[in-house]
Protein backbone atom coordinates (compact mmCIF):
# COMPACT_ATOMS: atom_id res chain seq x y z
CA UNK A 1 0.00 0.00 0.00
CA UNK A 2 1.23 3.14 -1.05
CA UNK A 3 2.53 5.48 1.76
CA UNK A 4 0.54 8.36 0.45
CA UNK A 5 -2.76 6.04 0.68
CA UNK A 6 -4.50 6.84 4.14
CA UNK A 7 -4.93 3.45 5.67
CA UNK A 8 -8.82 2.61 5.57
CA UNK A 9 -9.55 1.10 8.92
CA UNK A 10 -10.15 3.78 11.54
CA UNK A 11 -8.10 3.47 14.53
CA UNK A 12 -9.22 6.10 17.09
CA UNK A 13 -10.02 4.99 20.76
CA UNK A 14 -13.29 4.10 20.74
CA UNK A 15 -13.65 1.65 17.29
CA UNK A 16 -13.55 -1.98 18.33
CA UNK A 17 -11.72 -4.46 15.95
CA UNK A 18 -13.91 -7.81 15.58
CA UNK A 19 -12.31 -10.70 13.18
CA UNK A 20 -15.32 -13.16 12.62
CA UNK A 21 -13.16 -16.43 12.14
CA UNK A 22 -16.17 -18.34 11.53
CA UNK A 23 -19.97 -18.03 11.55
CA UNK A 24 -20.46 -21.44 13.06
CA UNK A 25 -21.44 -22.28 16.36
CA UNK A 26 -21.57 -25.63 18.57
CA UNK A 27 -24.47 -23.94 20.52
CA UNK A 28 -27.85 -22.84 19.38
CA UNK A 29 -29.48 -20.29 21.85
CA UNK A 30 -32.76 -18.76 20.83
CA UNK A 31 -31.33 -15.68 22.69
CA UNK A 32 -28.08 -16.12 21.09
CA UNK A 33 -27.18 -12.06 19.90
CA UNK A 34 -25.56 -13.00 16.41
CA UNK A 35 -28.54 -13.88 14.82
CA UNK A 36 -31.00 -12.28 12.41
CA UNK A 37 -33.55 -13.22 15.06
CA UNK A 38 -34.46 -13.67 18.95
CA UNK A 39 -37.77 -15.44 18.70
CA UNK A 40 -37.88 -17.12 22.07
CA UNK A 41 -38.14 -20.90 21.36
CA UNK A 42 -36.53 -20.53 17.72
CA UNK A 43 -32.83 -22.05 17.90
CA UNK A 44 -29.90 -20.21 16.48
CA UNK A 45 -28.57 -20.84 12.77
CA UNK A 46 -25.39 -19.31 11.29
CA UNK A 47 -26.65 -16.36 9.12
CA UNK A 48 -24.34 -17.38 6.32
CA UNK A 49 -22.49 -20.26 4.52
CA UNK A 50 -18.32 -19.06 4.02
CA UNK A 51 -15.64 -20.10 2.48
CA UNK A 52 -13.81 -19.29 5.35
CA UNK A 53 -9.90 -17.34 4.86
CA UNK A 54 -7.52 -20.04 6.49
CA UNK A 55 -5.22 -19.12 9.09
CA UNK A 56 -2.20 -18.10 7.15
CA UNK A 57 -4.96 -15.92 5.10
CA UNK A 58 -5.70 -14.46 8.33
CA UNK A 59 -2.03 -13.98 9.74
CA UNK A 60 -0.46 -12.78 6.70
CA UNK A 61 -3.21 -10.14 6.04
CA UNK A 62 -3.75 -8.63 10.01
CA UNK A 63 0.19 -8.95 10.39
CA UNK A 64 0.37 -6.56 6.97
CA UNK A 65 -1.52 -3.79 8.46
CA UNK A 66 0.67 -0.86 8.79
CA UNK A 67 -0.97 0.13 12.56
CA UNK A 68 -2.91 -1.37 14.77
CA UNK A 69 -6.20 -0.81 17.07
CA UNK A 70 -6.28 0.47 20.21
CA UNK A 71 -8.55 -1.95 21.92
CA UNK A 72 -7.60 -5.85 21.78
CA UNK A 73 -8.87 -7.52 18.06
CA UNK A 74 -11.15 -9.58 19.29
CA UNK A 75 -11.76 -13.04 17.69
CA UNK A 76 -14.90 -14.26 17.80
CA UNK A 77 -17.21 -16.38 15.59
CA UNK A 78 -19.61 -18.34 15.46
CA UNK A 79 -17.38 -19.83 18.06
CA UNK A 80 -13.70 -19.25 17.04
CA UNK A 81 -12.62 -21.88 18.01
CA UNK A 82 -14.24 -23.87 15.46
CA UNK A 83 -11.96 -22.67 13.01
CA UNK A 84 -9.19 -25.94 12.21
CA UNK A 85 -6.61 -22.95 12.72
CA UNK A 86 -7.59 -20.87 15.44
CA UNK A 87 -4.43 -21.57 17.59
CA UNK A 88 -2.36 -20.60 15.23
CA UNK A 89 -4.17 -17.34 13.85
CA UNK A 90 -3.98 -16.28 18.17
CA UNK A 91 -0.23 -17.30 18.50
CA UNK A 92 0.94 -16.02 15.14
CA UNK A 93 -0.98 -12.66 15.10
CA UNK A 94 1.85 -9.55 15.98
CA UNK A 95 1.55 -6.58 17.12
CA UNK A 96 -1.78 -7.15 18.36
CA UNK A 97 -3.45 -7.25 21.89
CA UNK A 98 -6.15 -10.05 21.57
CA UNK A 99 -9.25 -10.76 23.44
CA UNK A 100 -11.33 -13.84 22.81
CA UNK A 101 -14.95 -14.89 23.00
CA UNK A 102 -15.70 -18.39 23.17
CA UNK A 103 -18.40 -20.81 24.58
CA UNK A 104 -15.41 -22.99 26.53
CA UNK A 105 -15.86 -25.99 24.39
CA UNK A 106 -12.18 -25.87 22.87
CA UNK A 107 -8.99 -27.86 23.82
CA UNK A 108 -7.39 -25.28 26.36
CA UNK A 109 -4.23 -27.22 27.00
CA UNK A 110 -3.57 -27.47 23.56
CA UNK A 111 -4.44 -24.11 22.68
CA UNK A 112 -2.07 -22.42 25.53
CA UNK A 113 0.61 -24.33 24.59
CA UNK A 114 0.51 -23.38 21.18
CA UNK A 115 0.57 -19.67 22.52
CA UNK A 116 3.32 -20.23 24.99
CA UNK A 117 5.13 -21.74 22.07
CA UNK A 118 5.25 -18.64 20.59
CA UNK A 119 5.65 -16.16 23.48
CA UNK A 120 1.71 -15.13 23.28
CA UNK A 121 -1.05 -14.75 25.31
CA UNK A 122 -4.53 -13.21 25.48
CA UNK A 123 -4.75 -9.98 27.03
CA UNK A 124 -8.99 -10.30 28.06
CA UNK A 125 -11.40 -13.05 26.97
CA UNK A 126 -14.63 -13.74 27.69
CA UNK A 127 -17.05 -16.72 28.36
CA UNK A 128 -20.52 -16.79 28.99
CA UNK A 129 -22.34 -20.24 30.39
CA UNK A 130 -25.03 -21.57 28.52
CA UNK A 131 -27.14 -23.34 30.42
CA UNK A 132 -29.14 -25.50 28.17
CA UNK A 133 -26.07 -26.79 26.07
CA UNK A 134 -23.02 -27.46 28.48
CA UNK A 135 -24.01 -29.03 31.99
CA UNK A 136 -22.65 -27.01 34.83
CA UNK A 137 -19.83 -29.20 36.28
CA UNK A 138 -18.32 -29.15 32.95
CA UNK A 139 -18.43 -25.38 32.34
CA UNK A 140 -16.68 -24.83 35.68
CA UNK A 141 -13.90 -27.25 35.16
CA UNK A 142 -13.22 -25.56 31.80
CA UNK A 143 -13.29 -21.96 33.46
CA UNK A 144 -11.21 -23.26 36.32
CA UNK A 145 -8.48 -24.57 33.10
CA UNK A 146 -8.84 -21.20 31.87
CA UNK A 147 -8.44 -19.21 34.60
CA UNK A 148 -4.95 -21.00 35.79
CA UNK A 149 -3.59 -21.93 32.14
CA UNK A 150 -2.09 -18.66 31.82
CA UNK A 151 -3.77 -18.42 28.23
CA UNK A 152 -5.55 -15.17 29.24
CA UNK A 153 -4.29 -12.67 31.51
CA UNK A 154 -7.87 -11.44 32.47
CA UNK A 155 -10.22 -13.92 31.94
CA UNK A 156 -14.41 -12.83 32.27
CA UNK A 157 -16.53 -15.49 33.56
CA UNK A 158 -20.14 -14.60 33.29
CA UNK A 159 -23.67 -15.29 32.52
CA UNK A 160 -26.62 -13.67 30.59
CA UNK A 161 -29.08 -11.93 32.90
CA UNK A 162 -32.78 -13.51 31.59
CA UNK A 163 -34.12 -12.38 35.27
CA UNK A 164 -36.20 -9.64 33.09
CA UNK A 165 -36.70 -12.27 29.82
CA UNK A 166 -37.88 -15.43 31.15
CA UNK A 167 -39.55 -15.84 27.58
CA UNK A 168 -35.62 -17.42 26.89
CA UNK A 169 -35.93 -19.57 29.59
CA UNK A 170 -37.35 -23.15 30.72
CA UNK A 171 -36.74 -25.30 33.73
CA UNK A 172 -33.59 -26.98 32.95
CA UNK A 173 -31.72 -23.32 32.52
CA UNK A 174 -32.92 -22.12 35.39
CA UNK A 175 -32.04 -25.62 37.22
CA UNK A 176 -28.42 -25.77 35.40
CA UNK A 177 -27.80 -22.01 36.54
CA UNK A 178 -28.70 -22.34 39.86
CA UNK A 179 -26.30 -25.30 40.02
CA UNK A 180 -23.39 -23.71 38.52
CA UNK A 181 -23.76 -20.22 40.87
CA UNK A 182 -23.44 -22.52 44.11
CA UNK A 183 -20.57 -24.55 42.63
CA UNK A 184 -18.71 -21.04 41.26
CA UNK A 185 -19.17 -19.45 44.39
CA UNK A 186 -18.15 -23.03 46.33
CA UNK A 187 -14.93 -23.26 44.38
CA UNK A 188 -14.49 -19.44 44.33
CA UNK A 189 -14.65 -18.65 40.43
CA UNK A 190 -15.23 -14.53 40.19
CA UNK A 191 -18.21 -14.26 37.90
CA UNK A 192 -20.37 -11.47 36.40
CA UNK A 193 -24.30 -11.32 35.10
CA UNK A 194 -24.34 -9.66 31.71
CA UNK A 195 -27.17 -7.31 31.00
CA UNK A 196 -29.41 -9.22 28.28
CA UNK A 197 -29.47 -6.33 25.00
CA UNK A 198 -32.66 -8.10 23.28
CA UNK A 199 -34.44 -5.21 21.99
CA UNK A 200 -34.75 -2.55 19.86
CA UNK A 201 -36.66 0.78 20.39
CA UNK A 202 -38.81 -1.10 22.60
CA UNK A 203 -39.64 -3.96 19.85
CA UNK A 204 -38.19 -7.08 19.52
CA UNK A 205 -34.92 -7.47 16.97
CA UNK A 206 -37.49 -8.98 14.79
CA UNK A 207 -36.20 -6.90 11.19
CA UNK A 208 -39.81 -6.50 10.35
CA UNK A 209 -39.13 -3.11 9.51
CA UNK A 210 -36.35 -0.40 8.82
CA UNK A 211 -35.86 3.34 8.59
CA UNK A 212 -33.37 5.82 7.87
CA UNK A 213 -31.62 7.48 10.61
CA UNK A 214 -27.75 9.35 10.82
CA UNK A 215 -24.91 6.26 12.56
CA UNK A 216 -21.60 6.59 13.72
CA UNK A 217 -20.45 3.18 14.36
CA UNK A 218 -17.65 2.53 16.18
CA UNK A 219 -17.02 -1.26 14.69
CA UNK A 220 -14.55 -2.86 12.45
CA UNK A 221 -16.56 -6.10 11.29
CA UNK A 222 -14.45 -8.32 9.57
CA UNK A 223 -16.41 -11.75 7.90
CA UNK A 224 -15.03 -15.06 7.81
CA UNK A 225 -13.74 -14.28 4.50
CA UNK A 226 -12.30 -11.16 5.28
CA UNK A 227 -14.64 -8.79 4.42
CA UNK A 228 -14.82 -5.45 6.21
CA UNK A 229 -18.32 -4.27 7.17
CA UNK A 230 -18.83 -1.33 9.98
CA UNK A 231 -22.02 -3.35 11.34
CA UNK A 232 -22.99 -6.47 12.00
CA UNK A 233 -26.12 -6.45 9.61
CA UNK A 234 -24.63 -5.53 6.95
CA UNK A 235 -21.89 -8.74 7.98
CA UNK A 236 -24.05 -10.76 8.55
CA UNK A 237 -26.53 -9.65 4.60
CA UNK A 238 -22.93 -9.29 3.16
CA UNK A 239 -24.12 -5.99 2.36
CA UNK A 240 -22.31 -2.45 1.99
CA UNK A 241 -18.56 -4.04 2.56
CA UNK A 242 -15.86 -1.75 2.66
CA UNK A 243 -13.11 -4.09 0.75
CA UNK A 244 -11.66 -6.95 1.84
CA UNK A 245 -8.09 -7.03 4.51
CA UNK A 246 -6.06 -8.95 1.93
CA UNK A 247 -6.58 -6.35 -0.38
CA UNK A 248 -6.44 -3.71 2.01
CA UNK A 249 -5.10 -0.90 -0.89
CA UNK A 250 -8.10 -1.30 -2.09
CA UNK A 251 -10.69 -0.57 0.62
CA UNK A 252 -12.75 2.40 1.15
CA UNK A 253 -12.16 4.21 4.24
CA UNK A 254 -14.31 3.64 7.25
CA UNK A 255 -16.18 6.85 8.83
CA UNK A 256 -14.37 7.92 11.75
CA UNK A 257 -15.64 8.40 14.85
CA UNK A 258 -18.20 11.52 15.54
CA UNK A 259 -18.37 10.87 11.34
CA UNK A 260 -22.27 10.28 10.88
CA UNK A 261 -23.53 9.09 8.27
CA UNK A 262 -26.63 8.14 6.77
CA UNK A 263 -28.27 4.64 7.04
CA UNK A 264 -31.07 3.53 5.89
CA UNK A 265 -31.14 -0.23 7.94
CA UNK A 266 -31.70 1.35 11.40
CA UNK A 267 -33.87 -1.07 13.20
CA UNK A 268 -32.16 -4.65 11.84
CA UNK A 269 -29.07 -3.76 13.78
CA UNK A 270 -27.63 -6.35 16.12
CA UNK A 271 -28.49 -5.63 19.17
CA UNK A 272 -25.68 -6.01 21.47
CA UNK A 273 -23.79 -3.74 19.38
CA UNK A 274 -26.61 -1.14 19.32
CA UNK A 275 -26.85 -1.45 22.81
CA UNK A 276 -22.92 -1.18 23.41
CA UNK A 277 -22.72 2.70 23.90
CA UNK A 278 -19.98 2.83 21.14
CA UNK A 279 -21.11 4.58 18.59
CA UNK A 280 -24.66 6.87 18.69
CA UNK A 281 -27.02 7.82 16.34
CA UNK A 282 -29.00 10.80 15.36
CA UNK A 283 -32.79 11.00 14.35
CA UNK A 284 -34.46 13.39 12.14
CA UNK A 285 -35.23 16.00 14.60
CA UNK A 286 -31.28 16.14 15.18
CA UNK A 287 -31.43 14.27 18.75
CA UNK A 288 -27.75 11.94 19.41
CA UNK A 289 -29.02 9.03 21.27
CA UNK A 290 -26.88 5.88 21.87
CA UNK A 291 -28.80 3.04 24.06
CA UNK A 292 -32.17 2.05 23.14
CA UNK A 293 -35.05 0.79 24.38
CA UNK A 294 -34.84 -2.35 26.45
CA UNK A 295 -38.98 -3.71 27.05
CA UNK A 296 -39.03 -7.33 27.45
CA UNK A 297 -42.85 -7.20 26.98
CA UNK A 298 -42.60 -7.33 22.96
CA UNK A 299 -41.09 -11.11 22.76
CA UNK A 300 -44.54 -12.20 23.75
CA UNK A 301 -46.02 -11.62 20.12
CA UNK A 302 -43.55 -13.83 18.77
CA UNK A 303 -44.97 -16.87 21.08
CA UNK A 304 -47.67 -19.28 21.38
CA UNK A 305 -50.32 -18.87 24.59
CA UNK A 306 -49.26 -22.10 26.25
CA UNK A 307 -45.30 -20.97 26.29
CA UNK A 308 -46.71 -17.65 27.35
CA UNK A 309 -48.74 -19.35 30.23
CA UNK A 310 -44.92 -20.71 31.23
CA UNK A 311 -43.31 -17.32 30.76
CA UNK A 312 -46.23 -15.72 33.14
CA UNK A 313 -45.32 -18.70 35.79
CA UNK A 314 -41.84 -17.85 35.84
CA UNK A 315 -42.66 -13.88 36.49
CA UNK A 316 -45.43 -14.99 39.15
CA UNK A 317 -42.19 -17.43 41.07
CA UNK A 318 -40.04 -14.70 41.08
CA UNK A 319 -42.67 -12.46 42.46
CA UNK A 320 -42.97 -10.10 39.11
CA UNK A 321 -46.83 -9.99 39.33
CA UNK A 322 -47.77 -6.88 36.87
CA UNK A 323 -45.61 -8.81 34.28
CA UNK A 324 -47.23 -12.25 35.13
CA UNK A 325 -50.75 -10.31 34.87
CA UNK A 326 -49.51 -8.82 31.12
CA UNK A 327 -48.54 -12.01 30.18
CA UNK A 328 -51.18 -13.97 30.68
CA UNK A 329 -53.96 -11.50 29.04
CA UNK A 330 -51.47 -11.63 26.07
CA UNK A 331 -52.07 -14.84 26.11
CA UNK A 332 -55.72 -14.67 26.38
CA UNK A 333 -55.87 -12.61 23.62
CA UNK A 334 -54.09 -14.76 21.60
CA UNK A 335 -56.13 -17.41 22.22
CA UNK A 336 -59.33 -15.25 21.38
CA UNK A 337 -57.87 -14.36 18.60
CA UNK A 338 -57.51 -18.10 17.26
CA UNK A 339 -60.84 -18.96 18.72
CA UNK A 340 -59.57 -21.65 21.23
CA UNK A 341 -59.93 -19.54 24.89
CA UNK A 342 -58.76 -22.00 27.44
CA UNK A 343 -59.84 -21.97 31.00
CA UNK A 344 -56.33 -22.25 32.15
CA UNK A 345 -55.11 -19.23 31.34
CA UNK A 346 -57.97 -17.28 33.09
CA UNK A 347 -57.05 -19.93 36.30
CA UNK A 348 -53.38 -18.59 36.42
CA UNK A 349 -55.05 -15.29 36.01
CA UNK A 350 -57.19 -15.43 39.19
CA UNK A 351 -54.68 -16.38 41.21
CA UNK A 352 -51.68 -13.46 39.85
CA UNK A 353 -54.62 -10.95 40.23
CA UNK A 354 -55.31 -12.28 43.82
CA UNK A 355 -51.47 -12.17 44.60
CA UNK A 356 -51.91 -8.74 43.57
CA UNK A 357 -54.18 -7.45 45.82
CA UNK A 358 -57.08 -7.11 42.74
CA UNK A 359 -60.04 -9.73 44.85
CA UNK A 360 -62.57 -8.54 42.19
CA UNK A 361 -60.73 -9.13 38.92
CA UNK A 362 -59.82 -12.02 40.57
CA UNK A 363 -62.95 -14.16 41.20
CA UNK A 364 -64.06 -12.84 37.92
CA UNK A 365 -60.97 -14.79 36.32
CA UNK A 366 -61.68 -18.08 38.62
CA UNK A 367 -65.41 -18.21 37.65
CA UNK A 368 -64.84 -17.45 34.02
CA UNK A 369 -62.15 -20.83 34.45
CA UNK A 370 -64.50 -22.57 35.82
CA UNK A 371 -67.05 -21.66 33.11
CA UNK A 372 -64.69 -23.13 30.52
CA UNK A 373 -64.01 -26.28 32.26
CA UNK A 374 -61.38 -26.25 34.66
CA UNK A 375 -63.05 -27.63 38.14
CA UNK A 376 -60.42 -29.03 39.57
CA UNK A 377 -60.63 -28.92 43.23
CA UNK A 378 -58.19 -26.33 43.78
CA UNK A 379 -59.61 -23.86 41.31
CA UNK A 380 -63.29 -24.17 42.50
CA UNK A 381 -61.64 -23.99 46.13
CA UNK A 382 -60.08 -20.62 45.19
CA UNK A 383 -62.65 -19.19 43.91
CA UNK A 384 -64.69 -19.75 46.99
CA UNK A 385 -62.06 -18.85 48.90
CA UNK A 386 -61.73 -15.00 47.18
CA UNK A 387 -65.86 -15.29 47.02
CA UNK A 388 -65.82 -15.67 50.88
CA UNK A 389 -63.66 -12.66 51.83
CA UNK A 390 -65.61 -10.50 49.28
CA UNK A 391 -68.70 -11.67 50.73
CA UNK A 392 -70.15 -13.21 47.40
CA UNK A 393 -70.35 -16.64 48.32
CA UNK A 394 -74.11 -16.64 47.15
CA UNK A 395 -73.01 -15.61 43.63
CA UNK A 396 -70.07 -17.78 43.18
CA UNK A 397 -72.11 -21.10 44.22
CA UNK A 398 -74.85 -20.38 42.09
CA UNK A 399 -71.80 -19.70 38.82
CA UNK A 400 -70.14 -22.96 40.16
CA UNK A 401 -73.28 -25.31 40.57
CA UNK A 402 -73.92 -24.69 37.03
CA UNK A 403 -70.50 -26.77 35.92
CA UNK A 404 -69.81 -28.65 39.17
CA UNK A 405 -72.19 -31.58 41.12
CA UNK A 406 -73.66 -29.94 43.99
CA UNK A 407 -71.88 -33.35 45.50
CA UNK A 408 -68.66 -32.36 44.92
CA UNK A 409 -68.61 -28.63 45.88
CA UNK A 410 -70.27 -29.54 49.06
CA UNK A 411 -67.03 -31.73 49.77
CA UNK A 412 -64.98 -28.81 48.74
CA UNK A 413 -66.71 -27.08 51.18
CA UNK A 414 -65.80 -29.12 54.01
CA UNK A 415 -62.48 -29.50 53.13
CA UNK A 416 -61.85 -25.39 53.46
CA UNK A 417 -64.10 -25.33 56.51
CA UNK A 418 -61.59 -27.81 58.13
CA UNK A 419 -58.57 -25.67 56.91
CA UNK A 420 -60.09 -22.34 56.90
CA UNK A 421 -63.22 -22.17 59.31
CA UNK A 422 -65.67 -19.09 59.07
CA UNK A 423 -64.53 -15.81 61.31
CA UNK A 424 -67.25 -15.11 63.55
CA UNK A 425 -69.93 -12.74 62.43
CA UNK A 426 -68.94 -9.14 63.95
CA UNK A 427 -71.53 -7.95 66.74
Amino acid sequence: MSATVPFPLPTPEIHVWVAYLTARCNFACDYCIQKPQMVPGQRRKPWGRYQELTGRQWVDALNAFPVRPVHPLILTGGEPSLHKDFAFIASRLEGYELDMTSNLTFDIDAVAAEMRAHGKQFATSFHTYHPKFMAPEKWLEQAERLRDSGLVKAPVFSMVNLQRFPHFRDDEHDQNLKKLVELADRRGLVYQFNEFRGTHMGEAFNRDHKYRIECTSAWVNIDPEGSIFNCQYHLTERKNAFGKITDIAHCRPLPAMGEFFGCTDFGYCDPCHENSGHGAFRDKEGNVFRRTSNDARVYLKWMQPAAIRDVSRRYFAQGDLAEAEHALLAAIGKEREAGAESGETWADLGVTLYESGKKKQALAALLHAVEAGITRTETVASALVVARELGLQDHAKTTILRYVPAQNLARIEQALAAVRPEEPAVP
